[in-house]
């Protein structure tokens, strides 16, 4: 092998390492990076309350009545009755409100009238 083409090699090995340790002293720094096709996030200005929005524990989406079941899907989880759910117990399902009780209360949650749909009726 030439001289000259021994230090070639470790130039370009060094040139290789070189950018190597770049990009991974770089990686930290992307990680950082907000997304910026992510909607902006809701935040509180000076001069709003101080008080802290409050979303609710439970969001009733669904129910499900047959003679064989009743479920509900409440926060996106499927529940029956006697589940439990952010600490709640489920304890009735009707066709469009789920009753939980929480300690000694008793909480009602009612889907939407816009989501509610029921069996159409044939007619003979």
């Amino acid at each position: 092998m030439r001289a000259g083409s021994v230090c070639d090699f470790l130039k370009n090995n060094l040139v290789t390492m070189i950018v190597t340790v770049m990009l991974l002293l770089a990686m930290p720094l992307q990680a950082a990076l907000e997304d910026p096709t992510r909607p902006p996030s809701v935040t509180t200005t000076a001069s709003a309350s101080p008080q802290k929005i409050q979303r609710p524990r439970w969001v009733l989406t669904s129910t499900l009545i047959s003679a064989q079941r009743r479920t509900a899907v409440i926060n996106d989880i499927v529940v029956s009755r006697g589940d439990r759910i952010n600490g709640a117990k489920v304890i009735n399902i009707q066709p469009s409100t789920v009753r939980l009780r929480i300690g000694g209360r008793k909480i009602t949650l009612m889907m939407l009238k816009k989501n509610i749909k029921s069996l159409s009726q044939m007619r003979h």
